[in-house]
């Protein structure tokens, strides 16, 4: 099978050493390691994604004492291994290959990275489970809601929210937050309102902006990824400002009813909340705002 996939099939050679069908383990064997990289070479540019080569000429290179390429194919194949969602096995490998460079921190970070990538696709699926329960996510068919949550994941999946809550924790979050598409010139809420509504930003643009002396000023633009209304859910507060869409926006929106749903049962309630408040747009723009009227 080796010989199938690596090199010419062997017809009981008398003497081996004269190179001839030999294959790439053969040729190995007989540390002939030049010939056997370019086979190996040969054979990754007519497959590229014959992962299986990669490796081996990884090994070739080590057995040529040549660490910086050895390192560079171990690297390809673990990245393409990742990119398939094969996390372990590219840690494993790269943890491997690490013991060539122990000076080199590029592997460790890289590792980091993996392990990061791990744990944001674990949240990713929690998170889009909740979304298809989730009506107010679905479209005119199943193939196109299915679509649209994976476009909204994928802009919301580096926001601060998804960073810090675990799979379980997003999917019951994500199940009960409304979605809501909005358009350019409509107000989301006006200054002094007292709607208790944290809205999660998934995309377009909305400005918070107050008139001071009969001048608007606009104060704080928020974007992908922002929250924005935790003061009026969490602390009762009146929102302060006046919140408009500048750009098309679509936005998830957490109601009292939403959150209870989501603290019941949670381990932590407390760090929770303190994720909700993290960002502190709310007293940010109440600072701008004030700032503003004392000058």
């Amino acid at each position: 099978m080796l010989n199938k996939i690596f090199g010419r099939k062997k017809k009981g050679l008398a003497n081996p050493e004269d190179g001839k069908d030999l294959s790439i383990e053969d040729l190995i064997t007989l540390e002939r390691y030049e010939e056997a990289l370019e086979e190996l070479k040969q054979r990754a540019r007519l497959y590229p994604k014959d992962l299986h080569s990669h490796l081996k000429i990884a090994e070739v290179y080590v057995s040529l004492k040549n660490v910086t390429r050895a390192l560079d194919s171990y690297i390809f194949v673990a990245d393409s291994m990742a990119d398939d969602g094969f996390f372990d096995k590219a840690i494993a490998l790269l943890s491997k290959a690490a013991k060539l460079a122990p000076g080199d921190d590029q592997l460790p970070k890289r590792i980091n990275r993996y392990r990061s990538m791990k744990k944001l696709e674990h949240r990713r699926s929690y998170a889009i489970e909740g979304l298809m329960m989730n009506s107010s996510t679905q479209v005119s068919s199943a193939a196109n809601s299915a679509l649209e949550i994976e476009m909204m994941w994928n802009k919301i999946a580096k926001s601060h929210l998804v960073a810090q809550l675990d799979g379980e924790q997003l999917k019951k979050l994500f199940s009960v937050m409304i979605l809501k598409r909005l358009k350019a010139g409509q107000v989301l809420v006006e200054v002094g309102g007292n709607l208790p509504l944290i809205h999660l930003i998934v995309e377009g643009v909305i400005e918070a902006g107050a008139s001071v002396n009969g001048k608007y000023f606009g104060l704080r633009t928020f974007s992908t990824g922002d929250l924005i209304g935790d003061s009026a859910l969490l602390e009762h507060s009146v929102w302060p400002a006046t919140y408009k869409i500048v750009e098309d926006a679509k936005v998830f929106t957490l109601d009292r009813n939403g959150m209870q749903t989501t603290m019941s049962g949670h381990p932590d309630p407390r760090a929770f909340i303190s994720v909700l408040r993290q960002q502190h747009n709310d007293r940010d723009v109440l600072a701008s705002l004030q700032k503003l009227q004392r000058s």
